[in-house]
């Protein structure tokens, strides 16, 4: 039960950040771009867990 709880938690860990930063990208670019080839580019994880962190501080903070 373990590893399969693991498992999961892992996949959303890995996978949450990169969809929203991807998301996030893709309306930067208002849509030109297709979102495969902005899934495909670098930063999005890193954009993702900016987001993340945002939107904590701020709930947090009020």
């Amino acid at each position: 039960m373990e590893v399969i709880i693991e498992f999961v938690f892992t996949a959303i860990f890995e996978s949450l950040p990169k969809l929203i930063g991807t998301s996030l990208r893709w309306c930067y670019y208002l849509g030109t771009k297709s979102f495969g080839t902005v899934f495909s580019e670098n930063w999005n994880k890193r954009i993702g867990f900016l987001a993340i962190s945002i939107v904590l501080v701020i709930l947090l903070s009020s």
